[in-house]
């Protein structure tokens, strides 16, 4: 009898064992479980059936030409590129090419069209920001020959008129709007820091803004790709304009919030402009700053407007677009 109910002890224990560690690995698969629309690097909305998809794969693994050809896969080299700035560049603008500044005219470039059907502002509240955390950034055409990208940097001929044109078309939709125009360069140098600092400088002038204008909905960083031209342009009704790439940090807890107010942006345009947005990238910090100062506001993303070879009239053409894009998911879903 005693020999019988050692042996049923012995049993129990293992039950008990079992069952112990059968409950850790479903605790471990639960909690250790990365949600499905953030694990992968990029999200990009597929028009066909509206579904997100994500890269999951590891960046040292080349892509398939199976998986490049299959809708919502995208390789981040080709879609988005990022280069180490020549300091020089940074420091001293390069000669530029006075006859094709000269005959760009923005006023004359025809405005792309609004829907005036029902009239609607926001009665001078400032409720948009525009900013560039890399201020410099310009456009390869405008220069003397010789430039490279990596010296496509200056001080007055640079992604703020792009930034200027996108406010304008924000107001023309009702959207009154601020455009910052610090020159970060310059507020790194007066505390002699890198270029590396670009976004602690750029925070400071997001937080401020903040503070001062109760009013502030959304906020925009306006940037251009590295990428050459054929990654960065596409032929629509005729017209060339340059391509739209957003970028989200996901190293901070609350960066779904700035997914799904892109996300709806990034369906207007669309459905509206076809092939003009290469979609949505998300970086965390192994791939840049990985939170580009998007905890402070929800409803805040960069734009990267074009590429380092794209002229003034397809940026503004895109500004454009983006202007009205924004307005109608404003109107629709904020206001």
């Amino acid at each position: 009898m005693r020999n019988f109910n050692i042996r049923i002890l012995k049993v129990l224990l293992v039950i008990s064992i079992a069952m112990f560690i059968s409950l850790l690995l479903l605790i471990t698969f639960q909690y250790g479980k990365v949600p499905e629309d953030i694990t992968g690097k990029q999200v990009i909305k597929n028009n066909k059936n509206d579904k997100k998809r994500t890269n999951e794969r590891d960046p040292k693994t080349p892509i398939s030409e199976n998986e490049a050809s299959e809708p919502g896969i995208i390789e981040e080299e080709k879609e988005s590129a990022e280069i180490v700035p020549d300091e020089e560049a940074l420091q001293k603008d390069a000669p530029l090419d006075q006859r094709k500044i000269e005959a760009v005219d923005e006023d004359n470039l025809k405005w792309d069209d609004i829907n005036k059907s029902k009239y609607q502002s926001t009665f001078g509240r400032k409720v948009a920001f525009i900013y560039f955390s890399h201020n410099r950034e310009s456009f390869l055409p405008y220069f003397q020959k010789g430039i490279t990208p990596d010296k496509a940097y200056h001080s007055k001929l640079n992604v703020l008129l792009i930034g200027k044109r996108l406010g304008k078309s924000l107001k023309r939709n009702g959207i009154w709007n601020s455009v910052n125009e610090a020159d970060i360069i310059d507020m790194l140098n007066e505390r002699k820091l890198n270029f590396g600092n670009s976004y602690q400088m750029s925070r400071e002038i997001v937080s401020n803004e903040l503070n001062k204008n109760r009013d502030l909905v959304m906020a925009f960083d306006i940037h251009r790709d590295a990428l050459p031209r054929n990654q960065t342009t596409v032929q629509l009704n005729g017209k060339s304009f340059a391509k739209i790439s957003f970028v989200i940090g996901s190293a901070h807890e609350n960066f779904k919030a700035n997914i799904k107010f892109t996300n709806g942006i990034n369906e207007v345009i669309e459905k509206n402009y076809p092939g003009i947005s290469k979609g949505i990238i998300i970086k965390d910090k192994n791939q840049g700053n990985g939170v580009y100062n998007q905890d402070l506001l929800p409803t805040s993303v960069i734009i990267e407007i074009g590429g380092v070879e794209n002229n003034l009239e397809e940026l503004y053409r895109t500004a454009d677009v983006l202007g009205n894009a924004i307005s109608q998911y404003y109107w629709g879903n904020i206001h």
